[in-house]
């Protein structure tokens, strides 16, 4: 599985190519979701991290959500 990291603070821009052989699909999504709270950690100092892989999007909604837009709606029975 590869992974583009791109980082970039004002004009110096740094760009790292991960090529990760071996890794389950669990352990994938894991990797992605510790690689973006890596990103929110370097915000605050005006490093932004751009990461791109293959749905990642997905793999990071799915992490960081806390599970209330999966629940299903019940009705009260009286």
């Amino acid at each position: 599985m590869n992974l583009i990291i791109t980082a970039h603070k004002k004009v110096n821009m740094k760009t790292v190519t991960l090529n990760v052989k071996g890794i389950s699909q669990g352990q994938w999504s894991s990797f992605l979701l510790e690689l973006n709270l890596m990103k929110k950690a370097w915000r605050p100092y005006g490093v932004e991290v751009d990461l791109k892989a293959h749905s990642i999007k997905r793999i990071i909604a799915q992490g960081t959500s806390n599970g209330e837009s999966t629940k299903k709606n019940r009705r009260s029975h009286k």
